[in-house]
């Protein structure tokens, strides 16, 4: 039989092979299942206007990836007719990867929609993921000077301060162009962040409190003293501009955990370390972070016109029993990985030396299942083989106990068809503008102590921001009695 799938474009994937079925995951899931794919992979970077075509079209695959672009929500998916109710199938085509989500009440509560269908299979990681991204700072650095880590903003400010005088940083702090980090950690100090937060089951619009205006104060104070990034606006990147980190040009960072040891690849004698989001007083607890990852991104719905929806479950499901969860997370066993006398992973030469040059990293993906792409039983720890000891360590550094990540909002909050089109047409300028106004705060070219500041709440109350909380409470009320 052959089952079609809707797969978007790995990147690292299709710099070492053009076609998935080139891999040696695929061909094997072949030989142990009968089943061929055929893909159909959209152009990088055009995914979501593929998407779209595609569901307009009304000519779906069997199984889709990506199932959450469906702009109205998963229930609307299922009502209008693309998407398979995956609910009635659990103790059956889907036996195995119902059991592995019954293993865990976060997978339970984030893998159903508010009115408690399941619409896609998810990625279930066999254990949670911390934080993976946060901020870096050069360790070797702080030793030169006889700087102890920086914990408060006043810590930092020091530290920044030193780095420019006495290492010549053009800016000691890469900050991102939303005048913050992507996930709130240089304001979560401040009890804020740039985005809306859940303050014990309360939506909170944290770019329209005093709050976000004290972080500004302070980022607008770092920025005439030039310790920020005089150019951070242009920075869209998620991460650091590569180029700060490796031309010395600055010393502290937000990066993922895995860049540290490129960065010190590219300068002799540079150390980079993980560093906590700074705090406004050195026992204070923050509440925004990263949050720890049960139910990765990602995912797989079943077309409900599939002429083999329930072959399809089977394949997919066949990834949650053990023994296709190894395939997927680690290869063919014999071939690429050998189980130690303790039950333990061991690669072997297939992985670690390939002898057609790819990297260890290659190789698992070439051999291995594509991470956050199909859904599988993951174990996300299988990337640490190739990860420095001191690296590893950043999980424990930014998920420490005095930087928790509670108040973050869930992953797993859907809003209905109705609200999100309501939502839609207020928030996206909201965003826009919060943006532009943040970065003129920091810069000064507006007055974040006197009437602009008055102006920018007022200009965001015209813009139905109470509503656009009012339906984000909805959805949060809904997710927290799932």
């Amino acid at each position: 039989m052959t089952l079609k799938i809707w797969l978007t474009a790995d990147a690292n994937f299709f710099t070492i092979l053009d076609d998935y079925n080139k891999s040696e995951f695929f061909q094997e899931m072949e030989k142990r299942t009968g089943v061929h794919i055929e893909f159909e992979v959209p152009p990088s970077g055009e995914e979501t206007t593929a998407y779209n075509l595609m569901i307009s079209s009304g000519e779906l695959p069997d199984m889709i990836c990506m199932p959450t672009l469906y702009p109205d929500g998963m229930d609307a998916a299922i009502d209008d007719g693309y998407y398979l109710d995956l609910t009635p199938y659990l103790d059956t085509y889907l036996y195995n990867y119902n059991q592995v989500r019954q293993s865990d009440p976060r997978f339970m509560k984030d893998s159903v929609t508010d009115s408690g269908r399941v619409a896609y299979i998810g990625i279930l990681n066999t254990e949670p993921q911390g934080p993976w991204v946060g901020m870096q700072i050069r360790q070797d650095w702080l030793d030169e000077l006889g700087l102890e880590t920086p914990v408060t903003y006043d810590d930092l400010e020091n530290v920044l301060t030193q780095f420019k005088e006495k290492k010549g940083c053009y800016a000691p702090l890469a900050l991102s162009a939303n005048g913050n980090y992507a996930f709130g950690e240089m304001a979560a100090g401040f009890g804020t962040t740039g985005d809306f937060i859940n303050k014990d089951g309360t939506v909170v619009a944290g770019f329209a409190t005093d709050e976000w205006r004290a972080y500004l104060t302070k980022m607008h104070d770092w920025y005439t003293k030039g310790l920020i990034d005089p150019d951070f606006m242009t920075n869209s990147a998620f991460f650091v501009d590569t180029e700060l980190a490796t031309t010395e040009q600055s010393g502290v960072w937000y990066s993922m955990y895995t860049m540290a040891s490129l960065y010190e690849a590219s300068v002799p004698g540079m150390v980079v370390k993980a560093l906590p989001g700074p705090k406004m007083n050195k026992d204070d607890t923050t509440h925004i972070r990263i949050p720890d990852t049960y139910m990765a991104a990602g995912g797989l719905a079943i077309s409900a016109d599939s002429e083999h929806k329930e072959l399809a479950m089977q394949w997919m499901d066949y990834l949650f029993t053990e023994e296709g969860a190894a395939l997927a997370n680690y290869g063919i066993e014999g071939k690429t990985f050998n189980y130690a006398e303790d039950g333990s992973i061991e690669y072997t030469d297939e992985i670690m030396n390939n002898s057609e040059g790819l990297t260890i990293t290659q190789a698992l993906i070439t051999k291995a299942l594509v991470p956050s792409q199909i859904p599988s039983h993951y174990d996300w720890t299988r990337e640490l083989v190739v990860v420095a000891e001191k690296d590893i360590e950043s999980y424990d550094i930014w998920a420490a106990d005095d930087h928790l990540d509670d108040w973050v909002m869930p992953t797993g909050l859907s809003l209905t068809r109705e609200e999100n089109v309501e939502f839609a047409s207020s928030y996206t300028d909201i965003q826009t503008y919060v943006k532009e106004a943040s970065n003129q705060f920091i810069s000064g070219v507006l007055d974040v102590s006197g009437a602009d500041w008055d102006e920018y709440i007022k200009t965001l109350e015209g813009m139905n921001l109470a509503r656009c909380v009012e339906l984000k409470q909805a959805g949060l009320d809904r997710y927290l009695e799932r």
